[in-house]
C-alpha cells in the first residue's frame, strides 16, 4: 500500500501561478522527498485528465482562484461528484483562507487548506494529517 511519506506517490498540484507552484514543488521534492510532482495549469484540464484511466495522482494540491472558469473548489466538487476523489486526497490552496473558503473545501472533499504563502511547518501538519487518514481509515485503493 502506498503511504503519503513514499516519495514515489504520484502528486498533481493545479495552480496558474508559475511562481508558487514552483516554490511548492520545491518544498515537496527538497523539504520531503516526493520525486512525481506533476503541474497542470488548469481546473479544466485537470478534470481531463482526472477522468482519464491512466491518472496516477494520489496526492492533489488545488489553487482556489483562477481568472475566470472554473474555481479551485468547483474543480473538488466535480472530482467529488464523478467519484475522482476515491483513493486520493486533495488540499486546497489559496491566498485567502477564510473560513468561508476553508467551508467549501472540505464541503467539496478536500482533507484541509494550505495557506499561500507557504509554509513548511503548515505543510508537513497537512501531510500529516493526510498520513493519520491513510492509517485510521486504510482508504481502499490508495
Amino acid at each position: 500500500m502506498d503511504t503519503v511519506s513514499d516519495p514515489q506517490l504520484p502528486i498533481l498540484i493545479v495552480d496558474d501561478s508559475s511562481q508558487y507552484t514552483a516554490v511548492l514543488q520545491k518544498m515537496l521534492s527538497s523539504g520531503f522527498g516526493y520525486e512525481n510532482v506533476t503541474w497542470i495549469d488548469s481546473p479544466e484540464e485537470a478534470l481531463e485528465r482526472l477522468k482519464g484511466d491512466d491518472a496516477p495522482w494520489k496526492l492533489l494540491f488545488v489553487d482556489f482562484n483562477f481568472p475566470g472558469g472554473m474555481s479551485g473548489g468547483r474543480l473538488l466538487q466535480e472530482l467529488q461528484f464523478e467519484d475522482l476523489l476515491e483513493g486520493r486526497i486533495a488540499f486546497l490552496i489559496t491566498s485567502d483562507p477564510t473560513p468561508e473558503n476553508m467551508q467549501e473545501a472540505t464541503t467539496a472533499g478536500a482533507l484541509g487548506v494550505i495557506a499561500k504563502p507557504f509554509d513548511r511547518e503548515a505543510l508537513r501538519r497537512q501531510l500529516e494529517k493526510a498520513e493519520n487518514l491513510l492509517r485510521t481509515d486504510n482508504m481502499e485503493g490508495f
